[in-house]
């Protein structure tokens, strides 16, 4: 049953007066100084500001960006620099880029990843980020950095487990596993933030990453305003079910603070978040959203938004489901922006949404209809916040695929869609072939534009 908004107004209320007995360590603290330059991304009275104006903005998703820029990768800078142009010219200026995985055995996964063993860094790879991080300040770029994974297809936090105590990983690709696998993986997961040593492995990564010099501009990354945001991880979540959220949920709010914190000590520049599917991704109850989020030290707070992955829509196409699904979708979207508004009082980006093309073909030459409508009714309803000066005043669509190709069902991460390695190749993908969606994304970018001035 869909909530009306005056029960979810009360909810929220209500949550908000109960925190401190859902997570009372979840420390609150005074947040870090920053940096008086207007060439950074910060937050001011609960919105984002860039040269002293407002910042508002529909970006992309684009994992891929250190892997295609490397050097070794024939015609990979190249490419790297032509879909920086194309994502220029619909006034996508900014990125959501890896910036951190870890080599793993699992079969979903890509085989190769930054951090190929403990203290053991791929340097090539990281050269590649600093080329695409070199080539988006040309082009006065934002990238948000997101440090490691929930999930399994860029290594993730089980790797950084498996590291330190030597277990096997349930692997939620191998059709063999029993049913249920993808329950234990989340389990052995969210066993990260109860593993000190691996939080270590994890921090000193983090902490190498600050102190980096590119080796292209010569930028050391803290004092590189093409970054806006540095992100504890790719959707973490608290653990896999309720069985265990009276003990994990209080320890999940205090990594979240402690990380952010650790970061922000290393680093003044920069805004800091957890990366968060939101709602959904905290057990689906608000309060352990709220008291994840709480924290100071988190600087604004995210929401992803899964149509297909959540059989919110059955059939990818317009009609009586699809708008059954798009009005969920609303609903969902608002109930994180009045809890960013009202509550929370940080800004809020729908980080993460995408939909497939019609009757889910993965082909680039099969139409999006559906997609496009999606898209434009989701970058409306930024633009209704933004104009209300509410908390909701950016989105990243996933994902951008660009020139990239691959055959439908190949599950290979060496052709750079936007896909992961462990989904059908093209499924949520923009290919630079996709007129009306890059029109729909660039109509959203210049209405945003306005707003600003």
């Amino acid at each position: 049953m869909k909530p009306s908004a005056i029960t979810r107004r009360n909810f929220i209320r209500t949550t908000a007066l109960a925190l401190p007995l859902v997570a009372t360590s979840c420390a609150e603290t005074k947040p870090s100084s920053r940096s008086r330059s207007d060439e950074f991304v910060r937050v001011r009275d609960g919105k984002f500001e860039l040269r002293g104006r407002p910042y508002f903005y529909v970006g992309a998703n684009m994992w891929f960006g250190c892997y295609v820029a490397d050097a070794a990768l024939p015609g990979g800078r190249a490419r790297l620099v032509r879909e920086l142009d194309r994502l220029k010219k619909i006034g996508c200026t900014n990125l959501r880029l890896l910036a951190g995985s870890e080599t793993s055995p699992l079969a979903g996964a890509m085989p190769r990843g930054i951090t190929k063993s403990p203290h053991d860094y791929d340097e090539v790879l990281l050269r590649g980020l600093d080329f695409c991080l070199a080539e988006m300040a040309k082009r006065d770029m934002k990238a948000v950095l997101f440090l490691s994974n929930y999930w399994q297809w860029s290594g993730s936090f089980a790797q950084y487990v498996r590291w330190i105590t030597g277990e096997n990983i349930p692997d939620p690709d191998r059709p063999v596993m029993a049913k249920g696998d993808w329950h234990a993986f989340m389990q052995f997961s969210a066993k990260f933030y109860q593993t000190a040593a691996a939080i270590e492995l994890y921090r000193d990564y983090v902490s190498q990453l600050i102190r980096r010099k590119n080796s292209v501009n010569g930028k050391i990354y803290r004092d590189d305003p093409t970054i806006m945001t540095w992100e504890l991880a790719n959707e973490p979540r608290p653990c896999a079910d309720d069985s265990t959220a009276t003990k994990d949920v209080p320890i999940f709010c205090d990594w979240v603070d402690a990380t952010a914190k650790f970061i922000h000590a290393q680093d003044e520049n920069h805004l800091v978040c957890t990366g968060s599917e939101g709602v959904w991704g905290c057990l689906q109850k608000p309060e352990v959203f709220i008291a994840a989020h709480r924290t100071p030290a988190i600087d604004y707070v995210t929401v992803h938004m899964w149509l297909k992955n959540w059989s919110w829509i059955k059939t990818v196409e317009l009609g009586a489901d699809f708008e059954t699904a798009a009005g969920k979708a609303r609903d969902h979207v608002e109930m994180h922006n009045q809890i960013a508004t009202d509550v929370l009082k940080k800004p809020l980006v729908l980080e993460e949404f995408g939909l497939p093309r019609d009757l889910e073909n993965y082909s680039p030459d099969s139409p999006t209809t559906a997609r496009d409508e999606y898209y434009r009714r989701m970058f409306a309803q930024v633009a209704e916040s933004c104009e209300a000066g509410r908390a909701l005043q950016a989105a990243n669509f996933w994902a951008w695929a660009g020139e990239g190709r691959t055959s439908a069902m190949e599950n290979s991460a060496g052709k750079f869609l936007g896909d992961p390695p462990c989904e059908p190749q093209g499924l949520n993908s923009v290919f630079d072939t996709d007129t009306s969606t890059l029109a729909v994304i660039a109509a959203a970018n210049e209405k945003l534009s306005k707003f600003a001035n």
